[in-house]
């Protein structure tokens, strides 16, 4: 498996096991994944980052890593020579792309010398990730390829099945066949008519229109895909992965947005591309912007001047609209917040995530491919809940971070 889809991987796991209580078989996973987290919004993508204490901790509390943890992960990011620590818990951070991030994750793995177990719950879900396999096979597979005993396998499995790991559907028999979110990702020509032949023809027709549209516009709201499949449609092919959910919020509302898991498959694997989310929450908040944003607050009319501008390494603004719109990308350290007079300037920091997102705005869903002898195109895309998330959450509940705390962290950032 290549460095960069472990990393994802690893990071995919993490955020997984962020609300697991004793999940010590994953510990390996869960360290080297928080390392990748933290590590990614700690850094700038092409500069130096000198970061005070007060923004460490809050740094820290965004990524989910608690007080006890804190000094093993900085411990691991200094010995792989990725940050340096300062006087009074301040640190530096070398400047470090998202694809670098996953990769420095999967050799902070393999440095924790992680057992077989961990090793077959990464190969677990990369290996259904093309395609949805039966329990029968893939547990052969998994017990042969990484030496687990037949008890080890089923557990391996089980606990998989209760984390979220991977997904499964009961087949008539009683046998179980196993998928996750990452499936439509990759090349999903085939993937999608399987999904489709198992509908009326007037749903095909249905998602024909949606498809349409979302390739033309890359983002749309909720609210207009509902309008064109219908609610229960769109939740069962939300729930396999189909379609991807962006939440983006701000003081006055949340609108979710809905976009197609392969967006990004034009410039390498998307899932690796975004595995932290970052640019499929700038797409929801830049769309926001352009939509329902009011021209008292700032409402974005000019799309390419301003990405350009930010990719460019200039600030853009004054605008009410940019201290309130972007919360989440500002703790994640995509953009920088300068608040001046009421207003709001903002700077990129993630030049990388950046142009990905200027991509996906300017041209839509930017997949090279549609299907040959179908209507049907293959294709996906912000505080922010991303795509998996919301998928997870679609088959189990979750409460959101209190306002209070998003705003405490604000000022921290801000200060």
């Amino acid at each position: 498996m290549e460095k960069r889809t472990e990393g994802a991987w690893l990071i995919n796991h993490t955020k997984k096991l962020f609300d697991v209580k004793g999940a010590q078989d994953f510990e390996d996973i869960e360290l080297a994944g928080k390392c990748g987290v933290f590590l990614s919004n700690l850094a700038a993508s092409d500069e130096q980052s000198d970061l005070n204490s007060d923004k460490v901790s809050s740094i820290a509390k965004v990524s989910n890593i608690k007080k006890t943890e804190i000094e093993t992960i900085k411990s691991k990011l200094q010995e792989a020579r990725l940050i340096e620590s300062g006087k009074n818990g301040s640190l530096s951070v070398l400047g470090i792309t998202t694809s670098m991030v996953l990769t420095h994750t999967s050799d902070i793995f393999s440095n924790c010398n992680p057992t077989n177990y961990q090793r077959a719950a990464i190969e677990l879900s990369d290996n259904i990730s093309d395609l949805p396999k039966g329990e029968k096979i893939l547990s052969e597979y998994i017990s042969d390829s990484h030496k687990l005993s037949k008890s080890e396998t089923s557990d391996l499995f089980l606990q998989s099945e209760g984390i979220g790991f991977i997904d499964y559907e009961k087949l008539e028999d009683g046998s179980k066949f196993y998928f996750n979110g990452n499936l439509f990702r990759r090349e999903g020509v085939e993937k999608t008519n399987a999904v489709l032949s198992s509908l009326k023809f007037d749903e095909t027709n249905k998602i024909t229109e949606l498809d349409a549209l979302l390739t033309s516009k890359g983002c749309i709201t909720l609210e207009s895909a509902k309008l064109i499949i219908g609610e229960q449609l769109l939740s069962k092919l939300q729930s396999i992965g189909m379609y991807d959910f962006n939440d983006v919020s701000n003081s006055r509302e949340v609108k979710t947005f809905v976009t197609k898991p392969a967006a990004f498959s034009k410039y390498g694997n998307p899932f690796e591309e975004d595995a932290l989310d970052l640019a499929k929450a700038f797409v929801a908040s830049l769309y926001y912007g352009m939509n329902f944003s009011s021209p008292t607050r700032g409402k974005i009319t000019m799309l390419s001047a301003l990405m350009r501008k930010l990719v460019n390494g200039y600030e853009v603004g004054p605008a009410p609209a940019i201290g309130e719109d972007y919360k989440l990308l500002e703790l994640k350290r995509v953009i920088q917040i300068r608040p001046e007079g009421g207003k709001y300037y903002m700077k990129l920091l993630k030049k990388d995530i950046g142009a990905l997102a200027m991509q996906v705005l300017e041209f839509g869903d930017t997949t090279e491919h549609t299907f040959s002898g179908s209507n049907i195109y293959a294709g996906s895309i912000t505080n922010y809940v991303g795509p998996e998330e919301k998928r997870y959450i679609n088959r189990k509940t979750q409460s959101p971070q209190s306002k209070q705390s998003v705003a405490e962290l604000i000022r921290t950032f801000r200060g």
